[in-house]
């Protein structure tokens, strides 16, 4: 969704012209026919919400593009692989989607994904697979001078052994959300009389399985932004 609410830009595997077939991807260089993905607009009105429109093919150079995240001046940011990796990268898009550019820290040798940029630009969460042995895990990186700076990892607290991705922003940015399938450690031994609770919760959250997780960015921000960021 655009911050002010006026479109919004969803990925899709719909075909790309009428009567045509799902759009072909392709995950870690591997084919998956029809179930592939460009991204289209949608526009509200004062009747509700128009036709959807797919972005032109400097956007959806490939059959796998998600995930994008729109900032206040209409920039968009979205994730699509390296021609010649096959890895996941973060590209960013003026807003009339004419000039496409490789974000400086996303060169494609390792898979970035899942862009969640600021209101104003200032700052974006992703997730990366850059920890050589670990799963994907969440960064963050802020603008320092008009330019994105290093990467910055979010920490042991925040980041699981497990997988730790699609970060989402609330609109006041006070507040970070996320998926991860990490697992909350048993109590041992399980205290006398909660037998029925952990295993209420083992056999269904605490599963291994995706849940949502929210953390307070306000503190992750304050530990992490560079003084000469802006």
């Amino acid at each position: 969704m655009s911050p002010d609410g006026s479109y919004l830009i969803f990925a899709s595997n719909r075909p790309a012209v009428p009567g045509g077939r799902p759009v072909d991807g392709e995950m870690n260089g591997k084919s998956q026919p029809g179930e592939g993905s460009n991204l289209w607009r949608v526009n509200r009105t004062q009747a509700g919400w128009g036709v959807p429109a797919r972005l032109p093919d400097t956007i959806n150079a490939s059959g796998s593009t998600y995930s994008p995240s729109i900032a206040g001046d209409g920039t968009l940011y979205f994730m699509r692989p390296n021609p010649t990796t096959h890895k996941f990268q973060l590209l960013e898009a003026n807003e009339k989607y004419t000039e496409i550019h490789e974000l400086s820290f996303s060169d494609g040798s390792e898979s970035d994904v899942d862009p969640a940029v600021a209101r104003d630009g200032s700052f974006m969460v992703f997730g990366s697979g850059r920890h050589a042995k670990k799963d994907i895990d969440l960064f963050i990186t802020y603008r320092i001078k008009g330019l994105w700076g290093d990467p910055i990892y979010l920490g042991d607290s925040i980041n699981s052994p497990q997988s730790d991705a699609e970060p989402r922003l609330s609109p006041d940015n006070q507040t970070l959300y996320f998926s991860s399938d990490r697992i909350v450690p048993v109590p041992k031994p399980i205290p006398a009389g909660k037998g029925r609770e952990v295993l209420r919760e083992m056999t269904s959250w605490n599963n291994g399985l995706y849940n949502i997780w929210m953390v307070d960015l306000a503190k992750v921000i304050a530990r992490t932004k560079p003084v000469d960021s802006t």
